[in-house]
């Protein structure tokens, strides 16, 4: 049948052949063997039959050829039984709506049209695990058009556990409906489902690990791997601790590559991060951890890669992630939390808040100064420390 994917596929063959559209009957795709397409539409009137060219698919868009056929048939029609402008009106419509793509078909478009041109490295390994994982399965056999609020509202509502990702598949997929209507498939006017879908709650609680804490999972990390019976992975552990030890993002470790490694500066360089371009540098334990990850000599480019060697997704990361902090008794911190953790480490131990916001990558001091009431609790217990030793030097007591 002739949908935008079959007309973008098209090939010339040695003569002339045509593309006809199952649910539009009579809007055809003409194939030339000079390789020119045009689209066409066919109807019957006045006891013959009649091929009208709308135009070729350098001027037409597909959506738009369709749109014109479809007007085209219901004029006709319309002239045949004397009722133009009503009855002309309804067919339009009712064509028009049977023949919106299924999701997952226009998903394809999406992906090789925005996802893989205009998106970051590591936002497209995001969004196309949230196709695959999250939108496809739920929605991927309906037609755009088809799908009500209602549905929308309770797939999101069933991802509760996992807010974050809820929320980031919820903006993907009204990513999909305004593409949709940018590029014609549906009409301006539609109302997308996802329109008055709320959100969860963006979490402003920020959690810091202790230093006992640091302690428990530190020491479980270290010999996760070695429980094959846990069912964690060496290269999960490692990217687990990778966050922890440099105050990374999710994306930028499990995107991580060889390539972008430099060890003679001890610092990685990573080409394209959320906030562009950036430079880690590597504390000791990171570097160690990188140079066992090297030895295993993996021959996969990513430096923690899943087993048949490509990056591993962000929402298995979590997942392991969830089942450590159960057995660690962390239920409350999120992954992202190891990044807090990093943040007020750093403070904590005297380092300049411009420094740790360049350390993270931060674009704006104003975000790293949220990690700043940190070094107020270090320094609140330095002031109840120094009064005690003022009290006892007053007292004249002596120990």
């Amino acid at each position: 049948t002739l949908t935008q994917r079959t007309a973008d596929r098209a090939k010339p063959r040695q003569r002339r052949y045509e593309l006809t559209c199952s649910t539009v009957r009579g809007f055809i795709l003409r194939v030339l063997p000079s390789g020119k397409k045009a689209y066409y539409v066919r109807y019957r009137t006045g006891g013959r039959d009649v091929r009208e060219r709308l135009g070729s698919t350098i001027d037409l868009t597909f959506s738009e050829a369709r749109r014109r056929a479809v007007e085209r048939i219901a004029e006709v029609r319309a002239i045949e039984v004397g009722e133009a402008p009503r009855f002309a009106a309804r067919i339009v419509r009712q064509s028009t709506r049977a023949e919106a793509p299924l999701i997952r078909e226009f998903a394809e478009r999406f992906t090789a049209q925005h996802i893989d041109i205009r998106l970051k490295p590591t936002t497209q390994l995001k969004y196309r695990q949230l196709l695959r994982t999250a939108i496809l399965p739920a929605f991927g056999g309906q037609q755009m058009d088809a799908i009500r609020r209602g549905a929308v509202v309770r797939w999101h509502a069933a991802m509760v556990n996992t807010p974050g990702e809820a929320n980031n598949a919820l903006t993907l997929l009204k990513s999909l409906y305004a593409r949709a209507k940018e590029w014609d498939v549906l009409d301006e006017s539609f109302v997308a489902p996802t329109s008055r879908v709320k959100r969860f709650p963006d979490r402003t609680r920020e959690r810091f690990l202790t230093p006992d804490e640091r302690r428990r999972l530190a020491r479980f990390l270290e010999n996760a791997h070695e429980h094959e019976n846990g069912g964690f992975r060496w290269e999960s552990i490692c990217a687990i601790r990778l966050l922890a030890y440099t105050g990374m993002r999710r994306g930028e470790v499990v995107g991580l590559t060889w390539a972008m490694v430099d060890w003679r500066h001890q610092v990685l360089r990573l080409p394209d991060s959320k906030t562009g371009k950036k430079v880690v540098p590597l504390a000791s334990q990171a570097v160690s951890l990188l140079r066992d990850a090297a030895a295993r000599n993996n021959p996969s480019s990513f430096v923690v890669p899943t087993s048949n060697g490509g990056p591993i997704e962000g929402a298995n990361l979590t997942h392991t992630w969830m089942r450590i902090r159960k057995r660690v008794g962390l239920e409350d911190v999120r992954l992202h939390d190891l990044r807090h953790s990093a943040a007020s480490d750093a403070i904590n131990a005297g380092v300049p808040l411009a420094v740790v916001g360049k350390i993270l990558g931060h674009r704006k001091p104003s975000t790293t100064q949220r990690y700043a009431h940190i070094s107020d609790e270090a320094l609140a217990e330095g002031v109840a420390r120094m009064g005690a030793v003022i009290e006892k030097n007053s007292s004249g007591s002596k120990k």
